[in-house]
């Protein structure tokens, strides 16, 4: 990505500021609804090979603000079941149990390099009963909308605090997937601050999602999950 010097950095700065206070400023006296708001949002919530009686129950639960990495849980869940499994997709913050699953696949959207701290909270919350059996870990991020190995070990990175917040819990595999970067999904005081880091950064509008890196690393997890269970 582009250098840039230390001038350009204190401008870039500025306009950020300047865009957050007249935001603020624009919005103290007008309703959100006629300054801006933000597309309508999904958040996938499904179950799949339920008439797999005899297949292991798997748990896909994530977070997300925009929906992108709903629609990578759903790919990850779905990629499950058609090997064989029992998967319900679940946003995190409805997950109250998972001491019925086998093996269970936590994933985030990443915001200031971290996790949301819901998907933190819930791992922190379910610690012991996540030690138990084999768990996975997938985050979603712009930092990978473009492919090198220094974008690859930042990404990584973004994880070592859970990691080594929760150590008893050991995931069998970390997946890393680029996100979706889209203006429309974002509320309008976000919406401006975000086109100006993006484009210090050279990141355009787009959906990075590689959904065959998805399907492959989702196929790899069941002969892990079931190493771990000892039933492969």
């Amino acid at each position: 990505m582009k250098e840039i010097s230390r001038r350009e950095f204190m401008a870039h700065s500025a306009r950020i500021t300047g865009a957050v206070v007249g935001v603020m400023t624009l919005g103290a006296g007008i309703p959100l609804a006629q300054v801006g708001e933000a597309g309508e949002i999904q958040f996938p919530q499904s179950s799949c090979g339920i008439n797999n009686t005899k297949g292991p129950k798997f748990l896909v639960a994530y977070a997300s603000r925009c929906g992108s990495t709903g629609g990578v849980a759903e790919a990850i869940g779905q990629s499950l079941c058609h090997n064989g499994a029992i998967v319900d997709i679940r946003l995190i913050n409805g997950v109250t149990d998972v001491t019925s699953y086998e093996a269970v696949v936590v994933g985030s959207a990443i915001r200031s390099d971290r996790w949301l701290p819901e998907t933190t909270a819930f791992v922190e919350k379910n610690r012991h009963a996540l030690a138990r059996i084999p768990v996975a870990y997938f985050l979603t991020c712009l930092t990978l909308s473009r492919a090198s190995k220094e974008n690859q070990g930042k990404a990584r990175s973004y994880l070592n605090p859970e990691i080594t917040a929760v150590p008893e819990v050991k995931p069998v595999d970390i997946g890393l997937f680029a996100g979706v970067l889209d203006y429309g999904k974002l509320p309008f005081h976000i919406r401006m601050v975000m086109k100006l880091k993006m484009s210090s950064k050279g990141v355009s509008e787009g959906d990075y999602r590689d959904w065959e890196a998805i399907r492959r690393w989702a196929e790899g997890l069941r002969p892990k999950f079931l190493a771990r269970t000892g039933l492969g």
